[in-house]
């Protein structure tokens, strides 16, 4: 039905799910989800979205259904609210990057959390996995991709496609290619919407099994390009104990919920520091602060992720990938995390063998 499907869904979604299967325009019609009128069904913090697939139902239709469904979903329990709207535009219109299976967005709702070390971080793992990866660094105010890769070196261009740099095994496109060192970057308004696509379209990325975009924090015109430019498989949202913010997140995940695009899980940055000198894990910030906001906001949390003041040195002199050793504390917290974008990727397969079947 739509590419959330892909993903399995959450409980409450589930149920409206096998509500809306019952439920049809008339009588002797099709269910809602077997006609596909209803493109797709997205809950955050006990808020469920409806989308409906414009193209399948006339304009009396859309207001029948915004009556009769919002009542209907809102009587599941856990279901605070029911927002009954067309299906968004940019996933309408959101292409497919050819040769790329998935595409996952890396989120945080504010600075300086660990977004862009963590998108590294998960495209050094799935390399070493044998994935064919890339990453795409869209945080077009803070470029750090190639710091934490330690790659510089000019963007060429062959057969009006750009070609990414490679490191370590992943493919890489950062603005930081392109910019003189230190050079400050101001890119607003239509700059964003005809320059942030290219990077999306006019890359030769070739055949990747999973593409990582790093997105600025917080939400944007950036943010909205991108989900225009190129039609997103989920998103991770990072935050931090110290820093954690339910409104910030929640802003975030409004965002995404807007536009169709699933959450696959919550990752709690520094939950806590690595002792250089005997290798034990202590608290920082306290040992509830992730889990806490993702019952909050009714996510998944993905990983606990250990603060290692070598591994942020590392990444900052670009030795992040000699550093980050198979059995380090944070490679082990990421298992899970990898486990569910390794999940994608199978069930991408099994989708393309049933339609090649």
């Amino acid at each position: 039905m739509s590419m959330n499907a892909q993903h399995g869904y959450s409980a409450l979604e589930q149920q409206a799910l096998e509500q809306l299967a019952a439920m049809a325009l008339s009588p002797s019609g099709d269910s809602l989800l077997a006609g596909r009128q209803v493109y797709d069904v997205v809950e955050t913090d006990g808020v469920l979205r409806v989308f409906i697939d414009t193209e399948r139902t006339s304009e009396p239709e859309q207001e029948m259904l915004a009556e009769v469904l919002a009542p209907a979903l809102k009587a599941i329990q856990g279901v605070q609210r029911v927002i009954v709207k067309p299906r968004p535009m940019s996933v309408s219109n959101g292409k497919r990057i050819s040769g790329v299976s998935r595409v996952v967005a890396v989120h945080s709702g504010k600075g300086g959390v660990g977004k862009s070390t963590l998108t590294a971080e998960l495209a050094l793992l799935l390399a070493r996995q044998g994935m064919r990866v890339g990453v795409l660094d869209a945080d077009i105010y803070g470029p750090s991709a190639p710091i934490l890769f330690g790659t510089h070196g000019a963007i060429h261009e062959t057969a009006g496609k750009m070609t990414p740099l490679e490191a370590h095994g992943v493919k890489l496109m950062s603005l930081g290619f392109l910019l003189p060192d230190d050079q400050a970057l101001i890119w607003r308004g239509s700059l964003v919407d005809s320059g942030l696509p290219q990077f999306f379209s006019d890359v030769a990325w070739g055949e990747l099994d999973i593409l990582l975009v790093d997105l600025p924090p917080g939400t944007s015109d950036v943010h909205l390009a991108a989900l225009q430019a190129c039609e997103f498989d989920g998103v991770i949202t990072i935050t931090a104990p110290g820093q954690v913010s339910l409104d910030d997140v929640r802003r975030g995940m409004e965002m995404f919920a807007d536009l169709a695009v699933p959450c696959l899980g919550l990752v709690e940055n520094q939950s806590s520091v690595l002792c250089v000198h005997c290798g034990t894990l202590s608290p920082l910030f306290g040992s509830e602060g992730g889990g806490l906001l993702a019952e909050k906001i009714g996510l998944p949390l993905l990983a606990r992720l250990p603060f290692d003041p070598a591994l942020a040195e590392a990444a900052d002199e670009g030795q992040l990938a000699e550093v980050l050793r198979d059995d380090h504390p944070l490679v082990t917290a990421l298992q899970p995390l990898l486990e569910r974008l390794k999940g994608l990727l199978q069930r991408k397969a099994q989708t393309n063998a049933e339609v090649l079947q």
